[in-house]
């Protein structure tokens, strides 16, 4: 493993997981075909079935360990104070000031602020969130991209917003039918509730490297995830804290909000 530190109790199991299903699963899938083909297409089939089984589970496993590191992020501090009604929102600079106060180096995103077409525009930009792998056969990179301008307006303090996502990936893969390699690159604008992006990849050792909020990292595995909620939940809550709202303040509305 990277850093220089001793693999914990979990990441040696991973590792020995992995070996376990891939050698094991060879076997059980080598062992099925030659059973088919001596008649016994009953007992191949079922080594077809335990060796399907055993990569699903394993796969999982790998899900789950990315989720849990991912879940381990921090998370913005929404700062402590009076809740103002809408009819006396506080003043923008007040705003902003709050706003800004949440940054720090450990959370995926950064917040800024500028002049906007109405006042002040806060942008909302999630830092870099890029993976590259290789593995035996395949050589992949997959990044994310998420951003939201949140445009507040001194005179009726009153706020909108946009929000711009998207996503990168390339693949090249080698087999017995030759090379294929394709890409795929998105961009959308709008508004999103509840949306996440995640892409969970095991390799050899030293061959995923993660380039997120922490800076680059080169390991044997690697998550990358971008969770718009957990940048827009805090900002939203500064706002609406301070007396702020969207110019139509109902449900649907504030449910864009999460």
């Amino acid at each position: 493993m990277s850093g220089g530190r001793a693999p914990s109790k979990d990441q040696r199991f991973a590792v020995i997981s992995r070996r376990v299903v891939f050698v094991g699963g060879s076997a059980l899938f080598v062992a099925g075909i030659l059973a088919a083909l001596n008649g016994q297409v009953g007992l191949g089939l079922a080594l077809f079935a335990i060796t399907f089984l055993a990569v699903m589970a394993r796969g999982l496993m790998t899900v789950i360990r990315g989720q849990r590191a991912l879940a381990d992020r921090d998370r913005a501090q929404v700062p402590d104070g009076p809740v103002r009604s809408s009819d006396a929102p506080a003043p923008v600079e007040q705003v902003v000031a709050a706003l800004l106060g949440m940054n720090g180096d450990g959370l995926p995103y950064r917040i800024g602020a500028f002049p906007g077409p109405d006042g002040v525009r806060v942008d909302v930009q999630w830092k870099n969130e890029e993976m590259r792998w290789q593995t035996l056969f395949v050589r992949g990179s997959q990044a994310y991209a998420w951003r939201m301008e949140v445009d507040l307006d001194p005179s009726t303090g009153r706020y909108k917003f946009v929000e711009h996502s998207g996503k990168a990936s390339v693949r090249a893969a080698a087999g017995p039918m030759g090379a294929v390699a394709y890409g795929e690159w998105t961009w959308q604008k709008g508004k999103t509730s509840g949306s996440r992006s995640a892409t969970f990849v095991e390799g050899a050792d030293g061959q995923v490297t993660v380039t997120g909020p922490g800076g680059p990292r080169t390991s044997w595995e690697g998550a990358v995830m971008i969770k718009p909620a957990d940048a827009k939940v805090p900002v939203f809550t500064v706002l609406r804290n301070n007396g702020w709202r969207p110019r139509f303040d109902w449900f649907g509305a504030r449910m864009f909000e999460k």
